[in-house]
């Protein structure tokens, strides 16, 4: 117990020095390993390419690439023009717009960073010149922007499949509803501050004639089939989740080359950016599956279980709402990607010992460490929303948490009703 003491409160105190998460997780296992020198090395490279090796995990850099591919087709422009088409005649239709077109974003996409980055830019410049606050703007951008990994295809639903052993189809099809609940609650949101606030009253409606609307449709729906190629082929039983990664990645290629917006240049750009972010992930995914072998040496997923049957007294519902709250403050902290790596191997075994569905809890999971990417101090969304809307971060925060209210209500319908997440899966997968 004491070790593990010491390594949650050096990686802590190095996340607070502003250390990378990866090194934050790292520096503390390589201490563990000369505190124990009758470890063998090899134990340690094996257990640092545990996850690695995995097929199911190198279907992320695959929807990862399919994100950055139709930023580069200019597919956010399409689907942003869509959106406003459909909701922009509503009191606040941009910032609706916003909401809607992150949801649909997130069927390509499938991370919040992407979202946030890429279709962001798009949103806050025409918020902006529509009249909108930059504040404003950049704080709906920042809370939607936490759609993209609910919403399939999700590269933190990969990673958590991966290690835990879940089916990732079953994660899957498992976000959809929560995903467009949490979208419909961020509307909500912004329609009661445009009805009940003074700011709000004076938000102006952006009204598309329907014959101009009619032609947006055409121009999204190539964008949004990359949807039904992802899960159509999954649940057809053609493509293992990793094999549909790749058929999605050369359909947004197909859809780069119609659109003649596909060079070597942006192939090259696109790619690089890819291999960027996997690199990152990939380290986080090797140090962490070391650090979860560590926490397991120690015994501390058999302590956690006690303290959760002892906290919960044998309640379900306890256990869920215990679990979330830890999720929570760790989202605050850690990147999603981070966060799921970290949790999942010393979690999931327990809540599964416990006869809970795995697939809704870790649905659960990945819900609470989306609201915290949004949460301060070190919501890695408000800092790049407030890159590129030019915006302080303090003041997209300041926007930002207003919708969590929204987000934690959504989050407690999916802890209270689990059939939101395990009623599509059961249907289309027979369980």
């Amino acid at each position: 117990m004491a070790n593990i003491i010491i390594i949650g409160i050096a990686f802590i105190l190095l996340l607070l020095l502003g250390v990378p998460v990866a090194f934050a997780l790292g520096v503390p296992t390589l201490g563990w390993l000369l505190l124990n020198p009758s470890m063998p090395v090899t134990v340690v490279s094996q257990n640092i390419m545990k996850y690695m090796l995995s097929f199911t995990l190198i279907s992320m850099p695959g929807f990862l690439f399919v994100g950055r591919m139709m930023n580069t087709c200019g597919i956010t422009d399409r689907l942003f023009r869509f959106a406003i088409a459909m909701v922009g005649r509503f009191r606040g239709g941009l910032a609706h717009a916003n909401a809607l077109a992150s949801m649909m974003f997130a069927a390509m996409s499938g991370t919040a960073i992407g979202d946030a980055g890429g279709l962001g830019l798009v949103e806050i410049k025409m918020m902006k010149d529509a009249g909108y606050d930059a504040d404003f703007a950049a704080g709906i951008t920042a809370s939607s922007s936490i759609l993209g990994p609910i919403i399939p295809p999700s590269s933190c639903m990969v990673m958590l499949g991966s290690i835990a052993e879940i089916s990732v189809a079953s994660l899957f099809y498992g976000g959809v509803f929560p995903g467009i609940i949490m979208a419909g609650s961020l509307m909500g949101m912004v329609a009661l501050r445009a009805r009940f606030t003074k700011k709000g009253r004076t938000w102006p409606k952006t009204v598309i004639p329907w014959k101009e609307a009619l032609k947006t449709i055409p121009q999204a729906i190539p964008p949004m089939f990359t949807f039904v190629v992802i899960l159509g082929s999954i649940m057809g039983g053609i493509c293992t989740p990793t094999e549909a990664a790749v058929l999605a990645v050369w359909y947004s290629i197909f859809l780069g080359i119609c659109y003649k917006k596909l060079t070597w240049k942006t192939l090259w750009k696109t790619l690089h950016e890819t291999v960027n972010a996997c690199g990152v992930f990939m380290l986080i995914v090797s140090v962490a599956s070391y650090l979860a072998w560590i926490f397991t040496i120690e015994g501390l997923p058999q302590m956690l279980r006690s303290a959760l049957m002892s906290m919960a007294g044998g309640n379900q519902i306890a256990m869920y709402l215990i679990c979330t709250v830890i999720f929570l403050i760790i989202g605050c902290f850690l990147d999603t990607s981070a966060g799921v790596l970290l949790l999942a191997p010393i979690i999931m075994p327990v809540v599964s010992s416990l006869g809970i569905n795995v697939v809704h809890f870790g649905v659960i999971m990945v819900i609470a460490l989306m609201i915290g990417i949004i949460t301060p101090p070190f919501g890695i969304c408000l800092f790049v929303v407030a890159e590129v809307g030019g915006v302080p971060v303090r003041s997209v925060t300041k926007e930002a948490v207003k919708y969590i209210p929204a987000m934690l209500i959504t989050l407690l319908l999916v802890i209270i009703f689990p059939q939101l997440v395990t009623w599509l899966p059961s249907v289309l997968l027979g369980g």
